[in-house]
């Protein structure tokens, strides 16, 4: 193996370790807007919300960026943010 074939294969091996495999997202409710329909905890394939008075994000770590959520509240008071 060569020196270069070698550096470029340590290159790929720490590039690997840098970047993550995932997308993450950040789940967030305004109390204020929500009207508390539940259409975000009918329509949410993942189960992201639960509903006490108020819609709230119980389970933000399963959520896929789908943003069905969003679509289907009429108040818009979800916002989804990838980070």
């Amino acid at each position: 193996m060569s020196a270069a074939q070698w550096s470029q294969r340590e290159q790929d091996r720490f590039m690997g370790k840098q970047y993550i495999d995932y997308e993450v997202y950040l789940v967030n409710v305004d109390p204020d807007k929500c009207d508390g329909c539940e259409k975000c905890i009918i329509y949410c394939p993942v189960d992201v919300f639960d509903f006490s008075i108020k819609a709230y994000p119980n389970r933000p770590q399963n959520c896929l960026g789908c943003r069905t959520c969003e679509a289907v509240c009429k108040s818009k008071a979800i916002i989804i943010t990838e980070i």
